[in-house]
């Protein structure tokens, strides 16, 4: 491990530094005749002036100019002085371009836009760039990096060669530390660096050495290690792994990973990745032998169980109307999730998904044939598979008026269980819409008729099956007609007491029919009941799928006001939208009677940016058939810049929600429902050393959630950073208590490879903890 280490500090630098290397290039090829380019500009004392000297008949004429005093030469955006320059010129052929050099002596000094150079003697040839450096020390121009060697080379544009050099990112007078080599050569070509006799040093101390080492460098795709990752943490222990980067062809890469768990093994993570006519994917394979530590009772000591998981994802287009898509994984058992980290599924899914469509779009018609199932472990699921699924959608957009859209399906659906019911379910969709719009509103009527016929198998034991609470039929035949009507209204004007800023008043309408049809002799194959919030008022559906279509009688108005700066910047918005039922919306299920007639539900959202500092945002909602506020989410933010932020969270959903929208909910850290309050920041505390930190705690079960603190330092060289994170990651099924995971991380990272705190920002942005500022949502 402490060689993998030492390799990942020497890899990280050289990809650093040199992936931008310095192009030391004095000028171009001089043109014939002596000093004759007009970017070519020598300043100092002219000792000797070109002179043609006398020669026999088969020596090559020769020119010379001496300059001294501190002399300077410049072309284009470079600079060289010294204390004595001599320029040169050789006629080597009559035909051929004559070779200009420059050598100069005595306090060499060249400077580009990239780099700088400094010492004793150096020789430049002005034909092909080339240049020789002897016994001097250099600095990088616009990024860290400066070093010495006893010769530094150029050879064109290609080769950047140190002969005895070292190389640091650390400001003059810091050596932290450094990398020396006894010869060091830099393709800019092939973005590859080798290295021979490699000496990684801490101060003075070396710390790693290696005869030969050649390291990719660059955005060119070269084979070679890549950046490790280590951490600890409760749950798998000591966690190390150095990835390994194969370019494999040019339409191929792979990265090998060797993962080491202290308390489950040794995990190898393979990734495949393609590019084809087809389209591009990935094939992922994660293989770990012997697990140590599996929660399996079906593994004990004396027969550990090999774990993996396999993945399979593709997108492509042919011929700009076909569509291959693929989402395949499959894992070795039911807690693979739970115990390993995976990117590929998570803990909330419980099972893999499997899934294959092929596409096909031309004008005015898209059809796509899909197979989609689940890998379950437990066999008494109600999980359905869609093996297969066809789906064809026709749109005419120019019939009169009106738009024309047909939308059906076909598909067969399966069950591992062999007590529960499987289908063949036929639908179709015709929708009729006529749209009227002007510059400040719009109206949209539509009318649809969804037909749907089921025909079920094996369902006598299933409605034997009383606590099911439903009965069956073979055949059944559904048909519900929907209409809509749907305006809204825009107007705007400037503010009187404000003249700069301006507001706008937006006004929504929409009048939604559907009548009720008794939908309990229809099993449930893919459909689920759809959160109601502020965003999804408008919608015409209830339940995702179409087993369940709910009845609909109701009216849904909304209102959102706007304020605009000078710059259009939306400094207030402020939303409020309502539903109110006639009829309760219902399809006879025995999980859809929760509304009342006369019912309604407000919901309102609505952000303010108080200051270019200060900014509020808030979303809340309340159901009269529950008489309570059920969702609510509120977030205070002082924003000074991207490095000090500080949020103030508060999420809230009802016990009764919960239970409307997931029935058969065990786990203590739900029943309750959900009231937490969150505080996160990142702050700078001292002039290199910042922290990121972030606790979230629930109220109804009285413990902490989520909790992370991060400690970053940073100097103009080295940065060291500290993670500690600990979150609930399930519950025990005997007491109901809360499972933690507890990590902790520790990474020291060369300058140059990250730069500063923002890296723990844009971590947390990602995994969710900390969410994206109200300046940019």
């Amino acid at each position: 491990m402490k060689h993998s280490l030492a390799l990942l500090l020497l890899a990280s630098l050289i990809g650093s530094v040199f992936y931008q290397s310095a192009r030391a290039a004095l000028a171009e090829q001089c043109s014939v005749g002596f000093l004759d380019d007009n970017k070519l500009i020598a300043n100092g004392d002219l000792n000797k002036q070109p002179v043609q000297q006398a020669k026999p008949a088969t020596t090559h004429e020769q020119k010379h100019a001496m300059f001294s005093n501190n002399s300077e030469i410049q072309q284009r955006k470079m600079t060289l002085t010294a204390n004595e320059l001599q320029l040169t010129q050789r006629r080597l052929d009559q035909n051929k371009t004559p070779l200009c050099t420059i050598t100069a002596t005595g306090n060499v000094n060249y400077a580009s836009n990239e780099i700088k150079l400094h010492g004793t003697k150096a020789w430049f040839n002005l034909n092909n760039k080339d240049i020789d450096v002897n016994h001097g020390y250099y600095y990088m121009v616009g990024r860290p990096g400066r070093g010495d060697a006893a010769a530094m080379k150029r050879r064109g544009n290609r080769y950047t060669i140190l002969e005895n050099g070292s190389f640091t990112s650390c400001i003059k007078g810091d050596n932290s530390w450094s990398l020396v080599s006894s010869e060091f050569i830099h393709d800019k070509h092939w973005q590859c660096a080798k290295i021979w006799n490699a000496r990684f040093k801490i101060g003075k101390v070396p710390v790693f050495y290696s005869p030969y080492l050649q390291i990719p460098v660059g955005d060119k795709r070269r084979s070679g290690l890549m950046i490790p990752h280590a951490k600890y943490g409760s749950h798998h222990g000591l966690e190390f792994s150095t990835p390994y980067y194969l370019n494999l062809a040019p339409n191929y890469d792979a990265t090998i990973t060797p993962k080491y768990l202290s308390k489950r093994g040794i995990q190898m993570q393979t990734e495949l990745r393609y590019l084809t006519i087809w389209g591009k994917g990935l094939f992922e394979f994660d293989w770990l032998p012997k697990e140590r530590f599996y929660r399996s009772d079906n593994a004990s000591d004396d027969h550990r169980r090999n774990r993996w998981l396999l993945h399979w994802h593709h997108n492509g287009v042919q011929d700009k109307v076909w569509r291959l898509n693929v989402d395949y994984t499959k894992v070795s058992d039911y807690n693979y999730f739970d115990d390993l980290d995976s990117k590929y599924g998570s803990t909330t899914d419980g099972y893999a998904i499997q899934k294959f469509s092929l596409g096909y779009t031309k004008e005015n018609l898209d059809a796509a044939l899909s197979y989609k199932q689940f890998q379950l472990f437990d066999k008494s699921s109600a999980a359905y598979n869609a093996a297969p699924q066809l789906d064809l959608t026709y749109y005419k957009h120019d019939l009169g008026p009106f738009n024309l859209k047909v939308f059906s399906q076909a598909a067969k659906f399966t069950n591992l269980n062999q007590y529960y019911p499987e289908s063949y379910r036929l639908h179709i969709e015709p929708t009729l819409n006529l749209p009227i719009t002007n510059s400040w509103g719009k109206l949209s009527t539509e009318t649809k008729l969804m037909a749907t016929h089921y025909y079920q198998e094996n369902i006598d034991d299933y409605n034997k099956n009383i606590s099911t609470g439903r009965h069956l039929k073979g055949v059944i035949n559904r048909v519900l007609p929907q209409f809509k009507t749907d305006g809204s209204l825009v107007f705007e004007r400037n503010m009187n007491y404000a003249p700069k800023y301006m507001q706008t008043l937006e006004m929504r309408l929409q009048y939604l029919y559907v009548p009720y049809r008794y939908q309990n002799d229809i099993g449930v194959y893919d459909s689920t009941i759809l959160q109601t919030n502020y965003y999804g008022m408008f919608s015409d559906r209830t339940y995702s799928g179409l087993d369940r279509i709910s009845s609909a009688n109701q009216l849904m108005n909304s209102f959102t006001t706007r304020i605009y700066d000078a710059q259009y910047a939306e400094r207030l918005n402020a939303s409020v939208s309502k539903i109110y039922y006639f009829s309760p919306p219902s399809t006879g299920d025995i999980t859809s009677t929760w509304n009342n007639i006369g019912s309604w539900v407000w919901a309102g959202d609505s952000s303010w940016r108080i200051s270019n500092q200060w900014g509020v945002r808030g979303n809340l909602q309340y159901e009269s058939c529950l008489n309570r506020f059920t969702l609510g989410h509120a977030v205070l933010e002082y924003k000074c810049n991207n490095n000090r932020i500080l949020q103030l969270n508060y999420r809230y959903v009802s016990k009764q929600y919960l239970e409307k929208l997931c029935s058969g909910i065990s786990h203590n850290g739900y029943t309750q429902g959900i009231s937490q309050v969150g505080v996160i920041g990142i702050w700078p505390l001292v002039k290199r050393l910042s922290i990121v930190g972030a606790y979230y705690h629930d109220h109804n079960t009285n413990q902490p959630t989520n909790q992370l603190i991060s400690l970053q330092y940073n100097n103009c060289c080295w940065a060291i950073n500290m993670n500690y994170e600990r979150k609930i990651t399930g519950w025990n099924t005997t007491n109901s208590a809360s499972n933690y995971d507890n990590k902790v991380s520790f990474k020291i990272e060369l300058r140059g490879l990250n730069s500063n705190s923002g890296l723990v920002k844009n971590q947390m942005l990602i995994s969710g903890m900390l969410p994206n500022p109200i300046s940019e949502m």
